[in-house]
């Protein structure tokens, strides 16, 4: 027999209570390297905002707007450099042979090599130094990326300054979405990524009218120098703001600050209870707990040793999506935007304006994503987008082959018309559905303990992906014409069915329940929800057994 709180108990209530509380938290925190204090910023509590509630959570976007519109500047950059005249010449790409068309190719997709690398870097070290302090660092590479891209001189350079300038934005591309996912309330997590990715196309739809100034009222130099070198005014920014903003609580508890954790969480709940923060501290000391018993932690055991939070599972989860976004054909729009509307039927600038007008309506379309996200849910608007893209390009298809097939009489500006407007509602249609979804889903799937390592694989995942389709696409517009339509229109459906078998729904969840969903055995998704409901219908048992005992 045992004495619990004044009250007797059993030797079995006994270890219902010690199965239920493992190892204490402050057996299993991980201090933040000594290496952090040698890295200037970061968070100080001192220091940081005052604000609570829903300003807070306004500066918290502001930062993280800032720092992924520069992401979706940094993507979007080379679109019109591609194409002027000196930097060709310089490049030694200017004869217009397939041998220029693959270097140039290869200068633009070389950038998702330094993103990747700076995916891996997030995931080494974000866990020990903090997350505003990888933010910081990102800046720093993303500096001097643009520096020596804004001076190159030959393409080694170039190429030299893209993987640098790639290491930047792919660091900031990581961290950003792990920081607001971790630090947001459940139920706006989607809604920020939302926000964040609405800024994002307003960086690529302000890089493409820029150059397209540029181009015709500068000089041609600076026409493709000083896009390149604006970047850094979003980084500077970023690095001048950063020191005064809160760290992630849990990253915080993680390395046994536990009463700063608690006051971050307060600070940043749009409608703070007491009650529900401490529910909200304690499902995160058990997840750290539970975590501790992992036997991945590092990324080679994360991909090759079975683990009791099935990390391989989620690995396969969070990067099949961000490969899934690249297979549901949008770079073949908004990427190369003005060959595809060439496909309508259009010459001169009007493919230029279409695409930069394309821009305007792709961001208009987040508008409803963070409308949607939370409210409807990751994997309903993963389902819906397919189907609603898929049926858009096959009519965008058909509409193509028409165009060709009556050019030169008055019919084909009307079916070059109906071109257009396709492409238009089919990035509306991205936008509003799978920009979000695919850059959220990874921050949510990982335990706490591998989310930065986990985020980064997937990262690393959109950097292969991107690569390869980005290579790829330009031939196959230009060997299969209007075919491109119908191919992506079947790869889209075909990606119903991994989505409706595997994907769990994350949206409005404590990033701990996610831990115990993942915890079954299944990866079958009626299974897993079946099995939570199970699991959660005993621990809310188990608490009403404990709370007698006591």
């Amino acid at each position: 027999m045992a004495i619990i709180g004044g009250a007797t108990t059993t030797l079995h209530e006994k270890e219902k209570l010690e199965q239920v509380e493992g190892p204490s938290t402050l057996d299993v925190v991980q201090p933040e390297s000594r290496l952090s204090k040698y890295i200037p910023g970061g968070y100080s509590k001192p220091r940081c905002l005052k604000l609570r509630g829903r300003p807070m959570m306004y500066a918290v976007l502001l930062l993280a707007g800032i720092s992924i519109m520069f992401f979706g500047y940094d993507a979007s950059v080379m679109a019109q450099v591609n194409t002027n005249s000196e930097y060709l010449e310089l490049m030694g790409a200017a004869g217009g042979t397939s041998r220029d068309a693959a270097l140039i190719g290869g200068i633009v997709s070389i950038w998702f090599l330094g993103f990747l690398i700076g995916a891996l870097f997030v995931g080494s070290y974000a866990d020990k130094v903090g997350r505003l302090k990888t933010i910081e660092i990102g800046c720093i590479w993303g500096i001097i990326g643009a520096v020596l891209q804004a001076a190159a001189q030959n393409v080694g350079m170039m190429m030299v300054a893209r993987i640098i300038g790639g290491i930047g934005c792919g660091h900031l591309n990581t961290v950003v979405p792990i920081w607001t996912s971790e630090i947001a309330d459940p139920h706006l997590r989607g809604a920020f990524v939302a926000v964040e990715f609405t800024l994002a196309l307003t960086g690529s739809t302000l890089a493409y009218w820029m150059e397209y100034g540029c181009t015709k009222t500068q000089s041609v130099s600076f026409a493709w120098r000083f896009p390149l070198g604006f970047q850094i005014i979003f980084l500077l920014l970023i690095l001048a703001m950063v020191p005064f903003f809160p760290e992630s609580p849990r990253h915080l508890a993680k390395t046994g600050r536990l009463d700063e954790a608690q006051e971050i969480l307060e600070q940043c709940r749009t409608h703070p209870n007491h009650e529900a923060i401490l529910q909200e501290m304690e499902e995160i000391k058990e997840a750290i707990r539970l975590e501790a018993k992992s036997a991945a932690s590092t990324y080679y055991t994360m991909l090759f040793r079975k683990d009791e939070l099935h990390t391989r599972r989620r690995i396969l989860l969070g990067g099949g999506v961000q490969v899934l976004q690249k297979l549901t054909g949008i770079d073949f729009i908004a990427t190369y935007a003005p060959q595809m509307f060439a496909l309508g039927g259009f010459s001169g600038d009007k493919p230029a304006l279409l695409a930069g007008g394309n821009f305007i309506s792709y961001t208009a379309s987040l508008a409803l994503a963070i409308y949607l996200c939370d409210r409807v849910g990751r994997r309903r608007l993963m389902l819906s987008g397919c189907t609603m893209m898929a049926i858009v390009l096959i009519v965008g298809g058909i509409l193509s082959h028409e165009t060709m097939a009556n050019k030169g009489n008055s019919k084909a500006a009307k079916y070059g018309a109906g071109v257009t407007a396709i492409l238009y509602i089919y990035t509306a249609l991205y936008g509003s559905t799978w920009l979000t979804t695919c850059w959220v889903y990874p921050t949510e799937v990982f335990p706490l303990a591998t989310r930065a390592k986990g985020t980064a694989l997937a990262t690393v995942a959109f950097s292969i992906a991107g690569g390869v389709i980005n290579t790829i696409i330009p031939y196959l517009i230009s060997a299969v014409n209007f075919w491109i339509f119908i191919i992506f229109a079947i790869i889209n459906l075909l990606m119903l069915i991994p989505i409706y078998l595997f994907y769990i729904e994350t949206a409005n969840r404590h990033l701990e329940d996610l831990d115990i969903l993942f915890a079954s055995d299944s990866p079958l998704v009626w299974r897993v929800e079946k099995e939570f409901a199970r699991r959660k219908a005993q621990n809310s048992h188990l608490d009403h057994e404990l709370e007698v005992v006591a």
